[in-house]
């Protein structure tokens, strides 16, 4: 589920600007009680901050779940969707992982590992909100679940970094930012991370105001949420909160060293080991190694392809079974690597991932009429001064990584928000001739983000049934509705694209009403053919339109 912008859109956002611009500079400034009856109640809620955070995480809540009855259930149709719904199903049924498959080289597929155990190569974290989705009724429940509790943590952190009032206006503003959205659909997520680095930088602005052992503990979960969820991203912006507050230890005078130990390192230390006892059980589990991440298996076993671009390719021989597979890190990937080994080709890398960000940040485009006071935000408070030293740092690590995707930047997306409110603060007191435009123009935005959730909701419901995972989506639903237990072995031709991929697997491949094997060689097949004798088989020709499954011929004797 992507927003592409076409020239109806632009003339939307456009024009909504442009009419808010002209309203603000030229419009007689009256009727503004409705406005302060509204900011009142705000203000009101806002001072009960657990009512403040439940409302938060109860709207979100609503909101995602209306999107899904709008635009129905998401069908999963990257990579990473699958995998992550793997790690769901293995541990809805109580397992951390799954023992290989005697005839596990049929099975491969891309972000998944079969050796040494069949297993999701990503972090934990995700998995086990899906996985509370499962047990609840359908995956997709856990992420509308994480969405929720995302926002809900943002508006709590919002409330150490700014004014109560505008903490709850700019947690409302992350539930209807269309990135969130998005990631409320996806299950490949985003929420989570959000979330953790939701918990740590408020945590750790709470730590700097007054040390607590209760903001200690819930930094060092935000922590171990962030390196369950985007390890890297997580990693660095860990560093970077950890640095500053050691820094501010040896700095600061108003409360002893010994004080801040006892009251912030030592339950940060605590909750971050038991997190890393329990993510080296996993690790052990998972790879034999407590110490060796699925990951890393995954790197040695099938990536060729380091994670920055200035770093050097390992020389590995992959020899890979299946052609898709090498034709996607030997072309696909290496390509995307290879041509940021360039200076011209590394600074060209970096600004598409900074526009890349900066274009998904601001994919409400209605955040530029604040954002134009940030500078005069960010002189006059301090506290965002220090969090935009933190974003821009974070930011600087983030682009290193030759491939980005948005939710990539989910550990400090939070920080967004609080630029955005307290820019809408500073504007809102710009009064050039003794005229409220600024106040105008603060409220303005507001509503026209509140109504731009319809267009928001418009744009994402928006499917084409003939793509190739409504396709795969609709078998499967065929398949378990006929009955009987199936084998569906997928032959792909030549051209087909690495990044449709269909052989993706339950995490008890034999108990599965419906298996997805790829095609081999004959002897391969047979082994197959074999094994699986008490199903229905099928040969699937995706490449061929319409999209063709028959009974596989050499199951007859053919």
């Amino acid at each position: 589920m992507h927003i592409r912008y076409d020239l109806s859109e632009v003339v939307f956002y456009g024009g909504a600007i442009a009419v808010l611009l002209l309203l603000a500079f030229f419009a007689p400034h009256r009727g503004g009680r409705p406005f302060r009856c509204v900011e009142r109640l705000l203000a009101k809620m806002a001072r009960r901050r657990a009512l403040a955070v439940t409302l938060v995480g109860f709207v979100s809540l609503v909101a995602v779940i209306c999107l899904a009855w709008i635009a129905g259930v998401p069908i999963p149709g990257v990579h990473d969707e699958f995998t992550y719904l793997l790690a769901a199903d293995t541990f809805a049924h109580g397992r951390l992982t799954n023992p290989p498959h005697p005839l596990w080289v049929h099975f491969e597929s891309f972000h998944l590992l079969q050796q040494p155990t069949y297993a999701a190569i990503y972090p934990p974290g995700q998995g086990l909100m899906l996985a509370l989705g499962q047990i609840l009724g359908h995956p997709i429940i856990g992420v509308w679940l994480s969405t929720a509790l995302a926002c809900a943590a943002i508006c709590w952190m919002l409330m150490a970094w700014v004014r109560p009032r505008w903490a709850l206006v700019g947690a409302l503003l992350a539930v209807v930012h269309p990135e969130v959205l998005i990631w409320s659909q996806r299950y490949f997520g985003g929420a989570v991370a959000l979330a953790g680095g939701a918990l740590a930088l408020g945590g750790f602005r709470r730590i700097m105001q007054q040390p607590r052992w209760r903001d200690g503990a819930l930094m060092g979960a935000g922590i171990g949420v962030l390196v369950n969820s985007r390890p890297y991203e997580g990693a660095v912006l860990s560093l970077i909160l950890v640095t500053i507050l050691v820094v501010w230890t040896m700095k600061q005078r108003s409360f002893p060293v010994p004080v801040v130990m006892v009251r912030v390192a030592l339950p940060l230390a605590i909750v971050l080991c038991l997190i890393g006892t329990w993510m080296a059980y996993y690790n052990w589990r998972v790879t034999g190694d407590a110490l060796r991440l699925p990951y890393q298996v995954y790197q040695a076993t099938y990536q060729t392809l380091p994670t920055f671009p200035w770093q050097s390719a390992p020389a590995l021989d992959h020899s890979y079974h299946h052609k898709v597979i090498a034709k996607y890190w030997n072309g696909y990937a290496l390509r995307q690597y290879t041509k940021q080994r360039t200076l011209a080709g590394y600074a060209s890398g970096l600004a598409g991932r900074f526009w890349k960000h900066t274009r998904s940040s601001l994919r409400l485009w209605f955040f530029v009429v604040p954002l134009v006071a940030l500078p005069w935000a960010v002189k006059r408070d301090k506290w965002m001064q220090l969090a935009l030293l933190i974003g821009i740092l974070f930011l600087i690590a983030l682009l290193q990584v030759y491939w980005t995707n948005f939710h990539y930047a989910a550990p400090a997306f939070g920080l967004f928000f609080a630029f955005v409110v307290q820019s809408m603060r500073s504007l809102s007191l710009w009064r050039p001739r003794d005229k409220p435009v600024g106040l105008f123009l603060a409220r303005g935005t507001l509503i026209l983000c509140a109504v731009s959730v319809v267009h928001t909701f418009a744009v994402l419901s928006r499917h084409s049934p003939d793509a190739w995972n409504a396709q795969r989506a609709q078998l499967l639903a065929r398949l378990q509705h006929d009955g009987g237990k199936h084998l569906i072995i997928v032959r792909y031709a030549p051209q087909h694209s690495p990044h449709d991929e269909w052989v993706y697997n339950e995490a008890d491949i034999d108990a599965a009403r419906v298996v997805w094997a790829r095609e081999m060689d004959d002897a391969h097949n047979h082994q197959l053919l074999d094994y699986f004798n008490d199903r229905h088989i099928w040969l699937l020709e995706p490449d061929v339109s319409p999209v063709r499954l028959i009974a596989y011929p050499q199951a007859n004797g053919g």
